[in-house]
């Protein structure tokens, strides 16, 4: 498989990974039990979007902008690891030869 559409794959990959994990964190928001741990996982999301937006303007536009930026934030790091698990695939390959 060629370098881009590998690189298209983990992309894909990683949004998937990014938005299921905003929905996993986000959802238990709304229990007694896992609220703590849904407050903390979102906190990144939650400080930039106030950040850039003090006046977000309706509460349900706070919370999917936070939602966007988790799922973007969570994309990025997935998408990292993996595009070092390739370049680490491609060394050992070129180191074998």
């Amino acid at each position: 498989m060629n370098w881009k559409r590998r690189l298209g794959r983990n992309l894909l990959f990683a949004l998937l990974c990014g938005v299921a994990s905003s929905a996993l964190y986000w959802g238990p928001g709304y229990t007694e039990a896992h609220h703590g741990f849904s407050i903390t996982m979102l906190d990144p999301a939650w400080e930039f979007a106030r950040y850039h937006h003090p006046n977000c303007g309706t509460p349900l536009r706070c919370r999917l902008e936070a939602l966007v930026v988790n799922a973007a934030l969570y994309a990025f790091w997935i998408m990292i690891l993996l595009v070092s698990l390739d370049v680490l695939s491609l060394l050992k390959r070129t180191l074998v030869r």
